[in-house]
């Protein structure tokens, strides 16, 4: 049999876990490409190489009309999903929503909603940290910058979170996907009536493309917005907190050199990227590693798998904190590089930086846990069992 299609058959998220997928990433060290025959058949970029020049050809290998299979009944996600032109005049409202400097901006926001969860949680010497603090804290993050009442934020967390986990059912996300509609819709037509000063109300009006939006586009940017900074940065900090508190000597090493804190969280979303990757699609003839991929074939970035990529990381399967290449894929690349990636790095790093002054002595309670795939190719953590000396935890004034 081809050593690049062996092992792989109808491989996709939904058929495999992350572990699985894993191991048959470096069973198939080496192939030039790999095939599966789910999703109507695709091909499988595994190397670092060969995914970070693809990622930077957006000419080539397109984003339209989805990054992610099956094929959902959905508009394209605004700037993800759109190649040049089209691409800029959308990734440009994530811009005004993130200008340079917004990290710093929300860092005080970010730390003070930590601290409220951690004096809820701090008595109890014990609890299922993912629920407590790893869910709510990014969905508050993602409602401060574009001006969400808190009040709202449950339940428009967990109506994202449903739809998310139904990009497998296309019809289950259709309906999903109108529930959080409902919820969201709302708050854009609020500010047309009641205008404040805040990201939502500068939605109400604005023009792409020559008109203005509508309903539909709303609920898509919202979903992006959501997917991207609470979704993905939930999946982090779980990863995150399983990564530090489990190794009790690198624990302990964090605790006395807090310098070393961003390098832990770069390991982390090299090891454990809560995207293991994205669709495109080419638009011509193509030869990558010296195999013949045909115009409008399915190529899937694999970026877990480039993370892990020996040829670019020593020891790739190692948490190493002194590792010096940080160049991971976690963000992705190119133009389509995640815009947020900045306030992303801020939350992981005030998290740690919390925990490790508020709780120095949590670690796991109980086995480890395994990752999951929901939605997509998204991977994280169900839950995650912890446990501390109680403490009574009083929140900063």
């Amino acid at each position: 049999m081809n050593k690049t299609t062996e092992g792989f058959g109808d491989w996709s998220c939904y058929s495999a876990t992350p572990a699985e997928s894993l191991a048959l990433f470096e069973a198939a060290r080496g192939c030039p490409v790999v095939h599966s025959e789910a999703h109507d058949g695709f091909t499988l970029l595994l190397d670092y190489k060969a995914v970070r020049k693809a990622m930077a050809d957006h000419r080539r290998f397109s984003s339209e009309p989805q990054v992610l299979r099956p094929m959902l009944p959905r508009k394209p996600i605004p700037a993800l999903e759109m190649d040049p032109p089209r691409h800029s005049a959308w990734r440009a409202i994530f811009s005004k929503a993130l200008p340079p400097g917004t990290d710093a901006r929300m860092e005080p926001f970010v730390r003070a909603d930590i601290r409220r969860h951690l004096g809820r949680i701090g008595p109890t010497g014990a609890c299922d940290i993912v629920k407590q603090i790893c869910e709510p804290v990014p969905a508050e993050t993602i409602c401060h910058l574009v001006g969400v009442d808190e009040a709202k934020v449950p339940a428009i967390r967990h109506a994202a979170i449903k739809m998310f986990a139904a990009q497998g059912d296309p019809e289950l996300f259709g309906q999903q996907q109108a529930a959080f509609g409902a919820l969201t819709i709302g708050e854009v037509h609020d500010r047309r009536a009641h205008p404040r000063e805040d990201f939502l109300t500068s939605l109400v009006g604005l023009e792409v493309e020559g008109r203005a939006l509508d309903d539909d586009d709303f609920v898509v940017l919202f979903a992006a917005f959501l997917g991207a900074g609470h979704h993905s940065t939930s999946s982090a900090m779980a990863s995150l907190i399983w990564a530090v508190f489990s190794d009790a000597t690198l624990r302990n090493r964090l605790r006395g050199d807090r310098s070393l804190i961003g390098q832990a969280v770069e390991e982390t979303l090299r090891l454990y990227p809560p995207f293991y990757g994205f669709f495109r699609r080419t638009t011509c003839p193509i030869e990558v590693n010296g195999a013949e991929i045909p115009e409008g074939r399915d190529i899937y970035m694999g970026w877990a798998a480039a993370n892990r990529d020996p040829e670019q990381f020593e020891r790739p399967h190692v948490f190493d904190i002194g590792r010096a290449s940080t160049r991971h894929m976690a963000f992705g690349f190119g133009i389509h590089s995640c815009p947020g990636a900045a306030l992303a790095r801020m939350e992981l790093t005030v998290l740690l930086d919390e925990l490790l002054d508020a709780l120095p002595d949590l670690s796991l309670d109980g086995p480890a846990p395994a990752f999951a795939f929901g939605g997509g190719d998204y991977c994280y953590l169900p839950s995650l069992n912890v446990r501390f000396t109680p403490k009574l935890i009083v929140e900063a004034v």
